[in-house]
């Protein structure tokens, strides 16, 4: 069906300058309706921005509080009050999702300071329910913290990122944090093949809707996102949609991602949600050919699911790919302080230690990438065997293309 999917809206900021930062958020919401079409001063008002990690806002690993701030500030201008805002998010299984852990990465990524200037709450909940999704083509049952239960209207605020699994970490990733705290690593467990996991992530999206989406790339992640092995660049561009899937298709464009190596342009492809295709979706504001950034670093693990998924190699070739193909994981052992974070993380218990050297079990490994997303050093990274690296740089599968509440069943 050619119609257009949605609108999604591209706004030019550089930097975090306060003033032009609340007025270019205000005009690429204005693009799609305003901040009043989707606020009531009444409404209880959950901000869930991507917190993945105790990390400084310099890093650009986390939704920069100034960004949030300033959308803070441009919703008090519709509704008048900041005491109905709530900040919350679960952030990484490497740190605790209790009150403790909570008040550390609130501290570090400047959240704290936020709700002493703005007024707004921040979340200290540590409860969650499960629900059920009848809908779900994957996910029937997930497990949501309260914060996003109780709200009226949910604004998503991601980064710009590259994720070293899933290869985009944008909106759709981001409500992944509405999972709380160590349940994530199950669904990693769970959803071990590519293709689940993304069609995991489209059920959460579809399921938990936000009202609205504002994406923080004014500095984004390249690389082996979307952490710390990531490298930040200055993106200078916000986004703004009502939703969250138009939003990531036109952010991997903007990033350059070839449509094969989208994950979630697979699973949407295989779901015929044909209006998903980035020519479908509406653009407001920049011209989108005018954004993309045609150098950008994607993970270079980008395509191996083009390869495990064929038939004939995942039938007869795969226990061959596994040990000689896939990316492995390996650590620097200048940056490790054997804090063994990665093992406590690690659903397969693949992670062990011997006499301060940290071991990788590659037979037991699911390649979920937990551990080098959430190691607070950067040290584990990711890697292809040499003779990986001949085989998917031939076949042009090695990430190297840098050159030059809507239901379910809706999609």
């Amino acid at each position: 069906m050619n119609h257009k999917s949605g609108r999604v809206s591209i706004v030019k900021c550089r930097d975090y300058d306060k003033k032009n930062l609340k007025e270019a958020i205000k005009r690429c919401v204005g693009l799609i309706g305003g901040f009043e079409k989707f606020l009531d001063p009444q409404s209880k008002i959950l901000l869930k921005p991507n917190l993945l990690l105790s990390a400084p806002p310099g890093r650009a690993i986390t939704t920069h509080p100034l960004f949030i701030e300033a959308v803070i500030e441009n919703i008090v201008d519709v509704t008048g009050k900041s005491e109905n805002i709530l900040i919350a998010d679960s952030f990484g299984p490497a740190t605790p999702y209790n009150k403790k852990g909570m008040e550390k990465i609130y501290g570090t990524t400047g959240m704290t300071d936020i709700a002493e200037r703005t007024g707004c709450r921040l979340n200290y909940s540590a409860e969650y329910e499960c629900l059920s999704n009848k809908n779900g083509r994957i996910l029937k049952r997930t497990e949501v913290i309260k914060p996003v239960i109780e709200a009226d209207v949910i604004i998503n605020l991601p980064k710009f990122k590259t994720h070293n699994l899933t290869v985009i970490s944008g909106a759709i990733k981001n409500m992944f944090g509405i999972i709380p705290g160590f349940n994530k690593v199950g669904y990693h467990l769970r959803f071990d093949d590519l293709e689940k996991f993304a069609g995991m992530l489209l059920d959460v999206i579809s399921f938990i809707k936000p009202a609205l989406n504002i994406m923080d790339g004014v500095w984004g992640i390249e690389g082996e996102g979307p952490g710390r092995r990531g490298t930040p660049r200055n993106v200078g561009l916000i986004l703004a949609s009502s939703d969250a899937i138009s939003m990531d298709i036109i952010m991997s464009r903007i990033m350059n991602v070839p449509e094969a190596l989208n994950p979630f342009m697979e699973v949407l492809k295989k779901w015929n949600a044909g209006s998903y295709m980035a020519e479908y979706i509406e653009v407001a504001g920049e011209k989108l050919s005018d954004t993309i950034i045609h150098d950008f670093k994607i993970p270079e693990g980008a395509g191996q699911k083009r390869l495990i998924t064929n038939n004939f190699i995942n039938t007869y070739i795969l226990p061959f790919v596994r040990n000689s193909l896939n990316p492995y994981l390996y650590i620097d052992y200048d940056k490790c302080s054997f804090c063994m974070t990665c093992r406590s993380i690690c659903p397969h218990k693949s992670i062990t230690s011997d006499n301060k050297r940290i071991k990788f079990n590659r037979r037991t490994c699911i390649r979920c990438f937990c551990c080098s997303e959430m190691c607070p050093e950067g040290a584990i990274g990711i890697k292809y065997p040499f003779l990986g690296n001949l085989i998917f740089n031939w076949l042009e599968m090695a990430g190297k293309l840098t050159r030059k509440r809507k239901k379910p069943d809706s999609l």
